[in-house]
């Protein structure tokens, strides 16, 4: 989509909420496909954020209110055009498993810790725009995602296992629940499982022969049928029931401080996961319709969001893939069609709530339960498993933290071991000794390759920034490679291209190394001393400690410049 033909000057307002800019540059020609759009996402919208309320304990209502909310706040501060922020099953799913063992069963209590929640990590995501921190999301790593994907995806289909049998399950935790499980299936209540795993088969049907039917839609026009016509209600086949008519009011959230002192590591956690599954979204939709988003008012917009959802009785919401993706291929423009979305949402809560209410709890059941699968990216943890071994861990042990443990501290389970796992890469960097390749110079040739080297020279390159984490192990390295060599060695070039930092820590190691080379009467050399390089080691002293002329451009040139001083006589 081309930019807009006329363009304002920004005005103060417009820099504060740049979605004003949209309604003085909108073209009617946009608006038709901007209202089929709307009204295609609000439709298909419906039921799934019925069925994620009721995954944290609440009432449908508040599904609906979270999912309002967005709609109308997102359009004036986000930078994207075609996302559609709202309920979100993986951000919905952490937030239950942090308020459901708070509530105590209570769906009253149950909405204000949601709304506390959504409150948080909010202001979280403000305080981030604030700061400038738009790139905090590159902290949570693709194995880290994909592990806390599929634990999430698993802990999603056991918590609708209880629904879909028909069966009353006490324990919440993963493997507990399984146990649970197996010896009760004995009391599965027959009508509810067959309808659901019958709900099962016809997702599964409809996403292979016909994709672009939004399941949702179809099962739940299904089960209200189906619930009508067999009397599924009176055969205790569980139903949504009445819910209440209106538009949601400004509640501020009631949660004490002993619940926002629990709750604020998840408002963590889920600010984090907001932003990150947010704005990988908006990337993906700006580069495919040949714009830019801002990453610091995406964080700011998210985070408006969720304070207002928090506000107006909803629960903490982000960019949605689905309705997304729903609103760029039925034609979505503009920020518009979610403003459609959003007065069609309205029609809905006012007028045609009672329609909702035969619908079997089975049926979400159904859509969340197919709704987990879609969380594994199958294809990217082959790719992972195939490629990365060591990140392929990463990815699994994530998993297992985040069934274990729980989602948060799953979460923190695999930020905490790949920070680990990169602390051990810097620690225990490559090297390589370089060899002469005739006619090309100096070449890491890998550990088993022979090449040729000059006796008494040593050019040795090390591949990571020189820090605290790691300087034992160059220093030791040096004093191997020193000790290894068939001949005295009288030069050490450290070939530093690829060390674009030393820490104070590495400086003292550095300078108590050239000491103890000296003592040897081994001299220290540098070469591809790159400009941050020089400019510590010239503020640090150790370039006149070791000597400008021990500073070389090339390897080449060190050992062309050694070749001439052993060939020199002393005096």
């Amino acid at each position: 989509m081309s930019e807009p033909a006329r363009q304002t000057p920004p005005t103060a307002l417009m820099r504060w909420i740049p979605g004003l800019a949209l309604f003085r540059n909108y073209r009617r020609e946009w608006f038709s496909a901007d209202l089929l759009a709307g009204v295609s996402v609000c439709v298909v919208m419906i039921p799934s954020v019925i069925a994620y309320a009721g995954l944290m304990g609440l009432p449908p209502q508040h599904g609906l209110y979270a999912a309002l909310v967005p709609l109308l706040v997102y359009p004036f501060f986000g930078s994207s055009r075609q996302v559609i922020v709202g309920p979100d099953i993986a951000i919905s799913l952490l937030i239950a498993s942090a308020i459901v063992p708070l509530a105590g069963g209570d769906p009253a209590h149950a909405a204000a810790l949601a709304a506390t929640v959504a409150v948080l990590s909010g202001l979280l995501l403000l305080l981030g725009a604030r700061a400038k921190m738009g790139a905090i999301a590159d902290f949570l790593s693709k194995p880290v995602l994909v592990g806390y994907m599929t634990g999430a995806a698993l802990i999603l289909v056991a918590s609708q296992l209880d629904k879909l049998f028909g069966i009353r399950l006490e324990h919440n935790d993963f493997f507990p629940r399984l146990a649970e499980l197996a010896g009760k299936l004995r009391q599965a209540h027959a009508p509810t499982l067959i309808f659901g795993l019958g709900l099962l088969v016809v997702i599964v049907g409809l996403r292979r022969v016909a994709p672009k039917i939004p399941p949702a839609l179809v099962v739940v026009a299904a089960a209200i049928a189906a619930s009508r016509l067999l009397g599924l209600e009176g055969r205790h086949v569980a139903v949504v029931g009445e819910f209440p008519r209106g538009l949601p009011s400004f509640a501020f959230p009631t949660a004490d401080w002993k619940d926002i002192h629990t709750l604020l590591p998840a408002a963590i956690g889920i600010a984090l996961l907001t932003y990150t599954e947010g704005i990988l979204l908006a990337r993906a939709f700006a580069a495919k319709n040949g714009y830019e988003v801002n990453p610091n008012q995406e964080l700011m917009a998210l985070g408006t969001a969720d304070v207002c959802t928090g506000l107006f009785q909803g629960f903490s919401v982000t960019g949605s893939q689905a309705r997304t993706t729903i609103n760029d291929s039925a034609g979505g423009k503009t920020q518009v069609a979610s403003l459609v979305a959003a007065v069609t949402l309205i029609l809905f809560l006012l007028f045609l709530t009672p329609l909702i209410a035969r619908l079997p709890v089975v049926a979400l059941a159904a859509l969340l339960i197919c709704g987990g699968f879609t969380l594994v990216e199958f294809d990217i943890m082959v790719r992972i498993y195939r490629f990365y071994p060591r990140s392929a861990m990463l990815a699994a042990l994530t998993t297992l933290g985040v069934l274990a443990v729980g989602v948060v501290l799953g979460i923190l389970v695999g930020v905490a071991l790949s920070l680990l796992a990169l602390i051990e890469r810097i620690s225990n960097p490559p090297d390589a000794v370089l060899r002469i390749v005739p006619g090309e110079g100096f070449h890491d040739l890998g550990d088993t390759a022979t090449g040729e080297t000059i006796p008494g020279f040593i050019a040795f390159r090390f591949y990571a920034p020189l820090l605290f984490s790691n300087a034992s192990h160059f220093v030791e390295r040096v004093r191997q490679l020193v000790a290894a060599s068939p001949t005295p060695v009288r030069w050490f070039l450290v070939d530093a291209q690829a060390i674009t930092d030393i820490d104070i820590t590495a400086a003292e190691a550095l300078r108590a190394l050239n000491k103890e080379l000296l003592q040897q009467g081994i001299a220290l050399k540098f070469a591809h001393t790159n400009r941050p390089l020089r400019q510590i080691l010239e503020r640090i002293g150790f370039t006149s400690e070791i000597g400008r002329e021990s500073i070389f451009h090339a390897v080449h040139e060190a050992a062309a410049a050694f070749q001439a001083a052993k060939s020199t006589p002393p005096p």
